[in-house]
Parts: structure tokens; C-alpha cells; sequence
């Protein structure tokens, strides 16, 4: 549904897509997550025309996201991460008159989704908060019934029911055949809701696949709590053991296999552990450390 090839932008000499080549599959959720200043804006503002990349190839729905972009806006629900709308217009004339240009809109659903997301749709624009804002944008997106949405950054200022409806609205639109392409700083709620993942730094990719495949290979991790205080010197300290902590609260990072950590620690004075290994989180901090350990 989303295919892009060596895509590249540049503003005021300052590269921001160098050369981005990813695919977006149908009836998918495709995460696409990096620091601030990566480049994941600008990249999902070439999908619907708002920002014209300088070299590359880039298609929508089979279509030329370049040469016809308002064609791509019509298949495309689109939620962009700034909400500066029109604060005059109340919630329900915004939704309205956001999806109208679509081929098969949906305003029953939309003001139902608004409902559902306590936004009151008779309220103005400007008299919501950010959060509410936001939820307007992902009301439209939905009901526009475009076959291909693009979110950026959906879950910024949510609170967490909201987070947790939006999520599995996603997942219906998702298995009904819509695709879903999100950029997001939220790892946990995009590894709960992605069957893929595009990692972007400085305008390029860094690594793409699928969840369970980018999570092979992350170190292992445990929170331990003892039932007394323990200083370093008292851990196991073998090869590929990273302990971190203080007093009776530990964590350890490993890359062995789980049986060999706990075979290690089995005699130490423990009340609790937690396994909490194996996010994407742990794999974005690794990739953006060894980003920064190339250019540095």
C-alpha cells in the first residue's frame, strides 16, 4: 500500500531523508519510530503532498505520491501530529468538513467515535485541549474510510483509557483490510499494536522488519528486589551480566540464556523478580547508541 524508494529532502542544505526505501503492507499497523529530528514528519508529509521530496519514488495505494498527490489525499486519512485547526469550527463541522473530499466518508461514525472519545461535538475547536484535539484528528482519520491511514505521533497527549480505545480501534480498522502507518515516541504501545517496525535516525533507516524478528538477539532483563541491601561486589559478576541499581532494587541485562542468569542468582537473598526483557525500547536504545557512538 506504501512503497518508497530512496526518498530524500532537503532543507536549507540540511539533509532530512537520506535516501528512505521502505514498504508498507496492506492491512497492516506499520510503526515507524525514531528520535526527535529523525525525519519521520517530513516523511509522512511526502505521502499526502504536503512536502515534496527532492529525489526518489514514492506510491500510495499504487499511485504516484508525487505527480498525484490529490489523489493520495482522497484514499488517505491523515492525522498530523500539529493541532493548530480551525478554532472557530466546533468539533462536529471540523470532523465534516475534514472527511466531505473523501469517496466514501463516514460522519455517523465519525460524531460516534467523538462520543465514544469524550469530545463533545458541539464545543469549538479552540475551547478543547490538546489531548481532545487530537482525538478529533483520529475521529477523522477513521471515519473517512480512506483505505490507507497515516498517523502521526496518535497517541501524543492521550490519557490512558483513551490510549487504550484508540489502540484497539486501530486493530478493527487494521483487520478489516484498512492499512495503518504510524510514527510514534510511545514503544510500548507500538510493539503492542505493530506487526512491523521502521527505525529511522538522521534521515535514514536503521533497521525494518518485523516485531518478532527485530526482538531476537535483544538482551535479556530482569528487575530484582532483594529482601536486603546489596552492593555490587555481592552480584554475580560473569561475562555478559550488566547489573545497575542501588540498595535492594537491581536490574541486570544479559545475553545468555534466562536459566543460565537465574542458575546464577538462585542463592542471593531475593523477594521478587520481574522479567522485563525483550522491548523495543531495549532495541531503540541499542540502535541509537551505536548511531551515536558512528558519528560521534
Amino acid at each position: 500500500m506504501i512503497r518508497a524508494r530512496e526518498l530524500t529532502k532537503t532543507y536549507r542544505n540540511t539533509p532530512v531523508l537520506r535516501g528512505v526505501t521502505l514498504d508498507v503492507s496492506q492491512g497492516t499497523i506499520h510503526g515507524f519510530v525514531g528520535p526527535n529530528g529523525a525525519g519521520k514528519s517530513t516523511f509522512l508529509k511526502c505521502l499526502v503532498g504536503v512536502v515534496h521530496p527532492d529525489s526518489g519514488e514514492i506510491t500510495v495505494d499504487g499511485l504516484d505520491a508525487r505527480r498525484r498527490s490529490l489523489a493520495v489525499r482522497s484514499r488517505v486519512g491523515y492525522a498530523p501530529a500539529e493541532t493548530s485547526l480551525y478554532h472557530r469550527m466546533k468539533a462536529g463541522e471540523l470532523l465534516d468538513f475534514a472527511i466531505r473530499y473523501h469517496p466514501s466518508p463516514d460522519l455517523q461514525r465519525g460524531l460516534q467515535l467523538l462520543e465514544q472519545l469524550e469530545v463533545p461535538s458541539r464545543r469549538r475547536v479552540g475551547e478543547l485541549s490538546h489531548g481532545m484535539k487530537r482525538k478529533v484528528l483520529l475521529a477523522q482519520a477513521i471515519a473517512s474510510n480512506a483505505p490507507v491511514m497515516i498517523l502521526d505521533e496518535p497517541m501524543e497527549a492521550l490519557d490512558p483509557e483513551a490510549r487504550r480505545i484508540v489502540e484497539d480501534l486501530l486493530r478493527k480498522e487494521a483487520s478489516s483490510g484498512r492499512t495503518v502507518f504510524l510514527s510514534s515516541h510511545d514503544l510500548y504501545s507500538t510493539q503492542r499494536l505493530c506487526s512491523r517496525v521502521t527505525f529511522l535516525h538522521r534521515g535514514r533507516v536503521l533497521r525494518d522488519g518485523p516485531v518478532h524478528d527485530l526482538l531476537k538477539g535483544i538482551p535479556g532483563r530482569l528487575h530484582i528486589q532483594f529482601r536486603e541491601s546489596m552492593s555490587a561486589s555481592r552480584l554475580p559478576s560473569s561475562e555478559g551480566l550488566e547489573w545497575s541499581g542501588v540498595d535492594i532494587n537491581w536490574q541486570v541485562r544479559f545475553h545468555c540464556p534466562l536459566e543460565k542468569v537465574m542458575a546464577q542468582i538462585a542463592s542471593l537473598p531475593i523477594a521478587s523478580v520481574r522479567d522485563d526483557g525483550g522491548h523495543l525500547e531495549d532495541l531503540f536504545e541499542d540502535l541509537y547508541q551505536a548511531e551515536v557512538g558512528v558519528d560521534s
